[in-house]
């Protein structure tokens, strides 16, 4: 298993990559520290998670990012309970409007800029303290292809998420001396609940099938497919995996070749 007994925490437990990434923690061995604003998403991915794993070890705590007092104590009680912490993933994310530049919302951009920069580095901070004092980690950004290709109207949100390309980057030049790895991965469009939304959406308003409507998107994939969230999931584990010992400061783009860096 690829992260037999490693001690994971996952933010931003929803219906779309979070959960998929506390289901495939549990599938692979970890002790997984799942964390969202909402309970509910934490008693279904248990509940997931314990489908396909039932021995693992699950911590739940709701937490707000945007609150760093409560990303102390959800470090607090994973070290509480599970002793140390081997690894984080970032998946805690809002999107806000969906707009250009010229005219947004700035408040809005605010909001987003809030949760997805300053919150990932509250929990990230009070993570880096933990694994300080236990010899060492690893953490994974879940960044977007958006800050390397963009797309209409999500300029506040890839903004925000290119903010923290530049932290990671930094982050892992500072932390390196402790045995503490920082890398990022670059989902595009995945195939699961949000997708599939978007997806039965675009064919309802267009009187077009689900595959005609997502045609267009799929022809511009060099794998001729809409990756999914479970695939990503798994890059994103790799990350926190000791298969990765070798990398820090990297970005590993997850989008089925659709962004091919040069």
């Amino acid at each position: 298993m690829l992260l037999k007994n490693k001690v994971i925490i996952v933010s931003g437990i929803g219906p779309g990559l979070g959960v998929k990434l506390a289901i495939e923690a549990a599938r692979e061995g970890a002790k997984v520290a799942i964390s969202a604003r909402t309970a509910a998403n934490l008693d279904d991915a248990e509940q997931r998670m314990r489908a396909i794993a039932p021995d693992c070890e699950v911590l739940k705590q709701t937490n707000d990012i945007t609150d760093r007092e409560q990303c102390k104590r959800l470090v607090e009680a994973t070290v509480a309970r599970f002793g140390r912490i081997d690894g984080l993933i970032n998946s805690a994310v809002f999107h806000g409007n969906f707009e250009g530049v010229e005219n947004a919302d700035l408040e809005d951009w605010r909001r987003v800029f809030d949760t997805n920069v300053i919150g990932t580095m509250n929990l990230t901070q009070e993570t880096i303290q933990a694994m300080k004092k236990s010899g060492g980690g690893a953490i994974a950004m879940v960044n977007t292809m958006a800050t390397r290709k963009p797309f209409p109207s999500e300029a506040g949100y890839a903004a925000s998420k290119g903010a923290l390309t530049v932290a990671a980057k930094y982050l892992a030049k500072e932390v390196g001396r402790y045995n503490i790895r920082v890398n990022s991965v670059y989902p595009g469009w995945m195939w699961g609940l949000p997708v599939q939304g978007y997806a039965k959406n675009a064919a309802a308003a267009n009187n077009i099938t689900e595959e005609q409507a997502m045609a267009p998107i799929v022809a511009n994939i060099p794998l001729g497919r809409i990756v999914t969230d479970d695939e990503v999931a798994r890059v994103a584990l790799f990350l926190v995996s000791d298969y990765s010992t070798a990398m820090t400061g990297a970005i590993l783009d997850a989008n089925g070749g659709e962004f091919i860096a040069v």
